[in-house]
């Protein structure tokens, strides 16, 4: 009996939606699987818990929805954002997309990441960002990837990286369980953003003056276990890790060093 597994770009989606930095980049990770269909399209819905910022110690809960849709090499799904991807049969891919970077506020948003906590350290401005991702699948239950995001706003400058494996644990005809570890770094512009305090930032919010700079911020790990209920209707279950290092671990506005986060989505794929 042939396996009805949704694209992988479904089934991890709900890493996507934990909303910190790193998560978003862990769900980025995600490739479509080599025996997927050329055309295919899935909607679903989301419920996400996670931290309200990169490093808050304060968790919200979120409903949020799932879209992915591929045409050929095109696609546009909540995951990988608008664009295209070139796949062979040995398995390499790689993929260019625009996406949507939230930025940060500095009060509660119910969708943007942010907290009263920050206030005014002011907001940190979203941007329309160009997404590239690298991948190869070795075999069924082994992938590699790497990852590089740049903002398209005019003056942030704001770039940031990801490098990862996925490890397939267990699989069945209704079933599957993976495993993702990431390591995540920014340029000078994407940490002093998210992680830098100025000092005007410092006047105003009270938070000590501190300068990020470039490099490891974070490393990530993730399990996901997946369920075909049948052939259109399928459930995902994340459960996401991740821990700030470095400059960005010595950031005032890093309350929680290690952040958990959950998502579990239910998808219809035509």
């Amino acid at each position: 009996m042939q396996r009805h597994l949704p694209p992988r770009s479904v089934r991890t989606t709900g890493a996507l939606c934990l909303f910190t930095v790193a998560a978003a980049a862990s769900a980025a990770e995600s490739t479509q699987a080599p025996d997927a269909p050329a055309d295919q399209a899935a909607f679903g819905v989301a419920a996400v818990t996670g931290p309200r910022y990169a490093g808050s110690d304060r968790t919200f809960v979120q409903i949020l929805p799932v879209i992915a849709i591929q045409k050929g090499p095109w696609f546009i799904d909540t995951l990988r954002g608008l664009g295209a991807q070139y796949q062979t049969e040995s398995g390499f891919s790689i993929s260019e997309a625009l996406h949507y970077d939230f930025g940060r506020v500095d009060r509660d948003s119910t969708f943007r990441p942010g907290s009263r906590t920050l206030r005014g350290m002011g907001d940190v401005a979203g941007s329309v960002v160009s997404r590239t991702i690298v991948a190869q699948q070795f075999n069924a239950m082994l992938s590699a990837s790497a990852e590089a995001e740049y903002s398209l706003k005019d003056g942030t400058h704001r770039a940031r990286y990801r490098a990862g494996v996925e490890v397939g644990l267990w699989q069945s005809e209704t079933d599957s369980v993976a495993v993702n570890a990431d390591l995540h770094a920014g340029n000078r512009a994407f940490d002093r953003a998210y992680f830098g305090v100025s000092p005007v930032q410092s006047r105003r919010s009270g938070y000590a003056a501190y300068q990020a700079d470039a490099g490891l911020y974070a490393y990530s790990g993730s399990a996901t276990w997946t369920h075909v209920f049948s052939p259109h209707w399928s459930s995902n279950l994340v459960l996401q890790g991740t821990h700030y290092m470095g400059k960005a671990g010595d950031s005032p506005l890093v309350k929680r060093h290690t952040a958990l986060g959950t998502a579990l989505a239910v998808n219809y794929s035509l």
